[in-house]
């Protein structure tokens, strides 16, 4: 029996209007013929019949268990897993697996965040039955040795030690305390002394318990037809071994209460940078779409008051409450006055109406970008991928353009109030504090962090 198939969704993590969208809204978007079968294992197989994108393939496996499953204080265990995957199977190395991509002129990657892991490879459609089987082995009969796990243990503690771009280790202070008390709370790929104290046995424990197939989806998107495709995939990932089911029961964090400022010194620059944020719904609730155009519109605002401040507005829906921010700079001494107008704009949102025109230019902005998402294989299978983690609904893609037409002015305007700094704000600033602190401390109480 079918459960749910789904089609298309934007990446997870949108940056809104950041940059202008190719307009694909006068041409026809061809929708892929869809063919599905779900395993006696339970895996969701879906095959994607693309054959106006070549002989290019995208084959995709998404597994519902993600970073979150991290023990408290093993942060980075599903990360360092995912490192491990092409150091070797049942009876190939890290060599042969190399090898044989070469052979299958194709690439894999391995993606890992908060709500699971996604494994894409990407070759040609020709050649899908080969591709299906060597993904079916790194994935399914992955082995994990000493030597292999000491090596990306190293690495990964390498990385953590190496200073993290100043916007990144922003985004990473904000989302800590926005999300402090919770699982999120933690950086994906852990602290130092966290990695430390992963060993062998907790990856493969991780390995064992959340890589199963029935909580795993499947997709072959491809100039290859689901009636040929299905049978060779039955018959390469039928032999998954099924595992218990974990439940996906968190704390949920709590919306910021007030304005709170905190500051990092970097006493010798004369720039500051600057992020502030709140949550944001997650990305199966029906008020993710209002609240959505509600920041689209808001960046479009910000584009026009700010010209030269470049403000980034983000936000990314999750299987829990995600993270909503704006983020930017300016000059040290002028950093007051650009927060200011942020905030101001932000209130006028909540208290102005917002115009039709604003309404519209958002809804086909986000309609442009997803039948832009539509334009290749790739783009076909991490649509579905997404539309299967999320549960979005069988008609998600044909549905689409409606969806998000459906919610108006009133909608959107609410979206606004309930969701972009509703009753508090967390506002990081990086820069000279001996300049910031007394300019921002009318603004809100300002507390020093430590880099």
């Amino acid at each position: 029996m079918l459960r749910r198939y789904f089609s298309r969704i934007l990446l997870v993590a949108l940056i809104i209007g950041a940059a202008p969208a190719a307009s694909y809204s006068q041409a026809t978007v061809a929708l892929p013929e869809l063919t599905f079968k779900r395993l006696m294992n339970d895996l969701q197989i879906t095959v994607a019949e693309t054959p106006d994108f070549g002989d290019d393939l995208t084959i995709g496996l998404m597994v519902r268990y993600g970073a979150v499953f991290d023990l408290s204080a093993k942060g980075g265990t599903a990360y360092l897993l995912s490192q491990l995957f092409m150091r070797g199977t049942l009876d190939k190395s890290a060599k042969d697996i190399q090898d044989e991509l070469t052979n299958l002129d194709a690439t894999i990657e391995i993606q890992v965040n908060w709500d699971g892991y996604r494994f894409l490879l990407h070759g040609h459609s020709s050649k899908y039955e080969r591709s299906l089987l060597l993904l079916q082995q790194i994935v399914t009969e992955a082995q994990f040795t000493d030597e292999d796990f000491a090596a990306a243990k190293k690495e990964l503690l390498e990385q953590l030690q190496k200073p993290e771009d100043p916007r990144k280790e922003l985004r990473t202070i904000l989302e800590a305390e926005l999300f402090r008390g919770t699982t999120y709370a933690r950086h994906l790929k852990g602290s130092i002394q966290s990695v430390q104290g992963i060993n062998i046995g907790d990856v493969r424990l991780f390995y064992r318990k959340y890589l199963t197939p029935n909580a795993a989806a499947l997709v072959i998107a491809g100039n290859c037809k689901g009636a040929t495709v299905l049978p060779k995939a039955t018959r390469i990932w039928g032999v998954w071994v099924r595992g218990d089911e974990t439940p996906y029961s968190f704390l949920p964090p709590r919306k910021p209460a007030s304005r709170n400022i905190m500051l990092q010194d970097d006493p010798a620059s004369p720039a500051a940078q600057f992020i502030m944020g709140n949550l944001w719904p997650q990305r199966d609730d029906p008020s993710y779409y209002p609240a959505m155009l509600a920041a689209r519109v808001l960046q479009a605002r910000l584009n026009k008051a700010l010209p030269t401040s470049l403000i980034t507005v983000s936000a990314e829906g999750r299987r829990l409450l995600g993270p909503f921010y704006l983020q930017g700079q300016s000059a040290a001494s002028e950093a007051r006055g650009e927060i200011q107008k942020i905030l101001d704009a932000v209130e006028t949102m909540q208290t102005s109406p917002i115009t039709t025109q604003e309404l519209e230019d958002a809804r086909q902005g986000w309609i442009d970008e997803f039948n832009g998402a539509q334009r290749s294989a790739d783009g076909v299978c991490n649509t579905m991928l997404d539309s299967e983690l999320y549960r979005l609904g069988t008609n998600y893609t044909t549905g689409f353009q409606e969806l998000i037409r459906r919610y108006d002015l009133d909608a959107v305007g609410q979206a606004a109030k309930d969701w972009i700094f509703p009753g508090g704000v967390i506002i990081i600033v990086r820069g000279p504090v001996t300049i910031l602190k007394p300019a921002l401390e009318p603004l809100a109480m300002t507390n020093q962090v430590t880099p």
